[in-house]
């Protein structure tokens, strides 16, 4: 006996209307979230505010110039003090 398999004519194949594959479609634009848009900014801003908190003189004229020159030249005058009894 022989097994006959019998032949289907036509197609199998099924068309999808409007198919696109992962790679042709259009990349997804990544955002960060709106709770970190001004990060930049805050950034900057304390930064800029730390800077000018914690600045110190770089010298005398600014030493002198500055908001708490009185504090500045009497801690120069401790110092150079300081350097005198200690002979250094």
């Amino acid at each position: 006996d022989e097994t006959q398999v019998p032949e289907e004519s036509g197609s199998d194949e099924t068309t999808v209307p409007d198919y696109q594959l992962p790679r042709d479609r259009e990349m997804k634009v990544i955002r960060p979230p709106n709770r970190l848009s001004y990060a930049d900014l805050i950034y900057y801003a304390l930064n800029a505010a730390e800077e000018v908190q914690d600045s110190k003189p770089k010298n005398f004229r600014e030493a002198s110039e500055s908001i708490g020159s009185k504090d500045w030249l009497k801690a120069m005058n401790e110092e150079m003090l300081s350097l005198e009894k200690n002979q250094t």
